[in-house]
């Protein structure tokens, strides 16, 4: 009988080690906007959509969360500038590292392109680089 050849290695499903954290493989759930965080507080069926997309050593990045009321650029999306919203976080977080998941926040603020439109207080202003304004229509122009 002719020996058994060893299986091809899949790069992508071998280990990783990422500064202080052991991936166990090179999968990543990549960052998104799902929009579904009402009044930019995390709601309790993320601890479920997080949950499900983790596995053991694997790496998740959060959606685009705020990191102040001026930072939003679209509406429903989650913060960590409140008590609130931190507190909202944390079983969200607790549910992914109870499945050995790593979990990263990417905080987001928009700058020139946040929108008027979606702030609760007419006093806010925004807080950006410049001052000049994006034009000719909506945000999504701008990756188009």
């Amino acid at each position: 009988m002719a020996p058994v050849a060893d299986a091809p290695v899949i790069p992508l499903l071998t280990p990783y080690k990422m500064g202080n954290f052991n991936l166990s493989h090179r999968v990543v759930l990549a960052p998104l906007t799902r929009q579904r965080s009402y009044n930019n507080v995390p709601q309790p069926h993320a601890i479920l959509y997080y949950s499900q997309r983790t596995s053991p050593g694997g790496l998740l990045i959060a959606e685009a969360t705020g990191v102040s009321d001026t930072a939003q650029g679209l509406m429903h999306t989650p913060g960590i500038w409140t008590k609130e919203q931190v507190e909202a976080w944390k079983p969200i977080v607790n549910a992914v590292h109870a499945k050995g998941g790593i979990f990263f926040c990417q905080i987001w603020h928009v700058g020139r392109v946040s929108s008027t439109g979606i702030y609760r207080h007419e006093w806010l202003f925004l807080i950006k680089f410049n001052n000049r304004y994006i034009t000719g229509g909506s945000l999504l122009k701008l990756f188009l």
